[in-house]
């Protein structure tokens, strides 16, 4: 898992990089973009097409192991664990708070992940030799979706994290609770 984790950490620099040298120095959105910056645009769109497609292609495949991870920790570990504390008339109140703002961030990154992967198959079917400036802004919106996927995850894992100190203390409590 580490090397799979490596090897596209690796892919995504050089992605980001190939982008930044073709598509140069980001501009704000009111300010036309120069002959210039057209011209590289216009010049290296294949490799543009091509880089993002790779990335296409392997943020894919990320999406749907990550996804099928987090529907599992869900699913198989939080919401049955949740479950076999309740019934045991035990307080899984904490539990069960911190699983609901997992699965919400869940469903918040599947759709956030829906507009990226949509945003960026539109760049992707824009002619960028004969339309340099809408594939720039086209990628320039996926970039900008692409962070709020990674913002999803970051958030995931910490509500992972948040999970596992609940169960953590639910355990001292439930101790505590057996020595007395």
């Amino acid at each position: 898992m580490n090397t799979t984790k490596r090897i596209v950490a690796a892919g995504l620099v050089a992605v980001v990089l190939t982008l930044i040298g073709v598509l140069g120095v980001a501009h704000a959105q009111s300010a036309p973009m120069t002959d210039d910056q057209i011209t590289r645009i216009k010049a290296n769109c294949t490799s543009a097409k091509n880089t993002l497609n790779q990335l296409h292609a392997s943020d894919a495949l990320l999406r749907v192991n990550r996804g099928q991870i987090y529907e599992s920790m869900s699913t198989k570990l939080m919401i049955r664990f949740n479950d076999r504390v309740s019934s045991n008339r035990l307080n899984a109140d904490d539990l069960v708070t911190v699983t609901q703002t997992y699965t919400a961030t869940l469903t918040t990154f599947r759709l956030d992940y829906q507009a990226y992967e949509e945003q960026l198959s539109k760049a992707l079917n824009i002619d960028c030799s004969k339309e340099p400036v809408a594939f720039y802004d086209a990628v320039a919106s996926s970039r900008t979706k692409r962070t709020q996927v990674h913002t999803d995850v970051v958030k995931l894992h910490q509500h992972i994290d948040d999970y596992k100190l609940t169960v953590d203390s639910f355990e001292l409590a439930f101790n505590a609770k057996g020595t007395n």
